[in-house]
């Protein structure tokens, strides 16, 4: 199994994220800081697609400290519905691993008719059109990946983390540390990756769908979760935040009902964990995800890293839920049957 392109994907990410931060290029954005300052952006718009999206968030919460609207949204409603909000000082943020899908496409194609005050690309191809668009690249240097996002999404996470720092006078030397403290402990839990897979085959033989919930920075994994399970395992899975699921989608709880549970930041931990016992009191199932267990709950313990960080770890346990959920359904671990890696049609 460990010989899957998918498995050594996910198993090479750890090394990848370190490369990521090398290569980061805080100079690039000093320009970019300086504008800021200067109060030459009216607003600034992040977008993305899929993984790309999920990995933006994050640093979508942290930015919203700065004294301007942060607007986060996907690419496609973007181009289709909502480009009057790209206006002459809009710092445009876009998040794309290839550079090249449609629907970046056609966003592209647009700024050229109606061009914003700055184009920001996050991108992990520099001869995309995307990066050859922008006045500032940051590159993901994840390398070549087979198909479902593993090195590129954690690198989005933690580049767009370094930027965020960057763009709200933060030490980016202590962003660079958290990272790296990150990079070693997936190392080290990716290390254990046997034992993973024997903690998860019980949970997968009687699992028939999914919901990952949490609040905050980790709704990245709930939501980058649910869609690494339908593109690995082709499963179903959904994520949404904690708070949402409270408002209707609580009455889906039975006795066939599992859902995981991010703890997340401190802030709301204790609301992520009531949650996770009243599931248990109407006869569902709950997986506690979080690097502190808790009391009469199932977990999926990942390592303590600083809340910035946290993210990295987040996504781990359920990478490794579809590689087990793809071998009891019959798959091969992160082999497309539709999908190509990049989407190039809307």
């Amino acid at each position: 199994m460990n010989n899957n392109p998918y498995v050594q994907d996910i198993l090479s990410q750890p090394q990848a994220l370190r490369a990521a931060l090398r290569g980061y290029p805080s100079e690039e954005l000093n320009r970019l800081v300086t504008d800021l300052d200067r109060s030459k952006f009216d607003r600034i718009l992040i977008t993305g697609m899929g993984a790309s999206l999920n990995g933006s968030y994050p640093a979508v919460l942290r930015l919203s400290r700065l004294p301007l609207p942060v607007q986060w949204i996907e690419t496609a409603e973007l181009a289709h519905f909502s480009s009057g909000q790209i206006t002459p000082r809009t710092l445009l943020w876009v998040v794309s691993q290839s550079g090249r899908s449609a629907e970046i496409v056609r966003l592209l194609e647009l700024c050229r008719e109606k061009p914003p005050a700055a184009l920001l690309a996050v991108t992990n191809e520099a001869d995309s059109p995307l990066a050859q668009a922008a006045h500032f690249y940051l590159p993901l240097n994840a390398g070549s990946e087979f198909t479902v996002s593993t090195r590129t999404y954690l690198n989005t996470l933690a580049v767009m983390g370094l930027a965020a720092a960057q763009l709200l006078g933060e030490p980016i030397q202590a962003e660079l540390d958290s990272f790296y403290a990150a990079a070693d402990a997936a190392e080290s839990y990716l290390q254990r990756l046997d034992d993973h897979f024997q903690a998860l085959r019980q949970l997968a033989e009687t699992l028939q769908m999914l919901l990952l919930v949490g609040r905050g920075s980790s709704l990245a994994a709930a939501f980058n979760g649910a869609l690494v399970l339908k593109e690995a395992a082709k499963f179903p899975a959904e994520g949404m935040s904690a708070a949402q699921f409270r408002h209707g989608p609580f009455e889906l709880v039975d006795a066939a009902f599992c859902a995981a549970v991010f703890g997340g930041d401190e802030v709301t931990r204790s609301l992520n964990l009531n949650l996770a016992n009243d599931i248990l009191r109407h006869g569902g199932r709950v997986v506690w995800i979080d690097s502190q267990p808790a009391p009469d709950l199932a977990a999926w313990v990942i390592p303590p890293v600083s809340p910035h960080a946290r993210p990295v770890l987040e996504i781990l346990p359920i990478q490794v839920l579809s590689i087990v959920l793809a071998e009891r359904r019959g798959f091969v671990p992160g082999q497309f049957r539709h999908l190509g890696k990049v989407v190039l049609q809307e």
